[in-house]
Formats: structure tokens, sequence, C-alpha cells
């Protein structure tokens, strides 16, 4: 499983490639561990090149999301493929997570500057 990463206005942004489903989660899991820091205080997960996500990586994305809990902290979604965007929905994911519809909207919202 591919990530790529990079900072974006002192975000952290993962950028995954490819599909995540129940035989490659924790290779997912894996790689987003690899390149989130200790003292990294915020992540915008961006899903343009996933073309589909299962129930496992969405366990992967909370468990993620945990770590970026309290104050100073923030985690977001942005980018959705119409695939991922149905399995939150489906789940309710969409509804416990922050989800943006680009990196440029999550970053501006993580550092309060929405409609940026």
């Amino acid at each position: 499983m591919q990530v790529n990463w990079s900072r974006n206005e002192g975000v952290l942004v993962a950028k995954p490639v490819g599909r995540i489903f129940s035989s490659n989660y924790l290779e997912w899991q894996g790689a987003l561990e690899a390149g989130i820091k200790p003292d990294d205080q915020a992540l915008v997960v961006d899903f343009e090149q996933v073309p589909y996500l299962s129930s496992a990586g969405l366990r992967v994305l909370l468990t993620t999301a945990r770590q970026f809990e309290g104050p100073g902290c923030s985690f977001g979604l942005s980018t959705l493929t119409r695939s991922v965007r149905k399995v939150l929905a489906a789940t309710g994911f969409d509804q416990m997570l922050a989800v943006y519809e680009s990196e440029a909207e999550a970053v501006a919202a993580i550092n309060g500057k929405p409609g940026s």
C-alpha cells in the first residue's frame, strides 16, 4: 500500500494510492503509522486515488483519528471518491469524522480559515 506524504500549511497530508480492503489493511495501517510523527497535531487523509475502502480500512481510519483527539489536534478526510463516500455514508463514519471536498478546504478548516 503506497501512501504519499506532504505538508500543507503545517498540516500533515496522507494520500493513499489504490484499493484498501481486508487483505491489505495491515499494510495500510503500517503505512499510516510510519508517516505520523509524535509531534504531529493535524492529519488530513486525501482519498482522491482510492477507488475502494473496506470495513477493515475504516477501522484503521478510526484508530488513526483517535490519535488526533484532544486540544489542538485535528483529523479530517478529503477528496472522497464516489465509492468511498458511499461506504462512509452507509456506515455513519461521515458523521463521526470531518469530511471535506478538497485538501485545500480541509487544511483551511483545520487552520481556522474556513471558506478560504
